[in-house]
C-alpha cells in the first residue's frame, strides 16, 4: 500500500515532559480555585461583613497569585507553539 499525502510529526520527548509540567502547574490551583468559587456562591442567612471582608482581601491575594501564574505560563506556551510553527515551517521548505 501505498501512503500518499501522509506525514508522521514527531514529537520531541522533551516537549511531552514540558507539557506535562504545564498540566501539573494548573492542577496545582484546583483546591486554590475551589475556594475562590465557594467564596462567589450565593450565600444564605445572615451575613458577616466583617469576615466577608476578611475573605475578600484572602481571595484576592490568591487570584492575583493564580492570575500571575497563569499569564506566565501562557506566554511561555505561546512562545513554544511559535517556535513549533516556525520549526514547522522551515522543515516544509526544506
Amino acid at each position: 500500500m501505498k501512503k500518499e499525502g501522509q506525514s508522521l510529526k514527531v514529537i520531541p520527548y522533551q516537549d511531552i515532559t514540558d507539557l506535562q509540567h504545564t498540566l501539573d502547574r494548573l492542577q496545582s490551583w484546583e483546591e486554590p480555585l475551589a475556594v475562590l468559587d465557594h467564596f462567589f456562591q450565593f450565600r444564605k442567612g445572615p451575613i458577616n461583613k466583617k469576615q466577608v471582608v476578611k475573605e475578600y482581601y484572602a481571595c484576592g491575594h490568591l487570584f492575583h497569585a493564580f492570575f500571575e501564574e497563569f499569564i506566565r505560563l501562557m506566554e511561555i506556551e505561546e512562545e513554544k507553539v511559535r517556535k513549533l510553527d516556525g520549526e514547522r515551517k522551515i522543515k516544509s521548505h526544506s
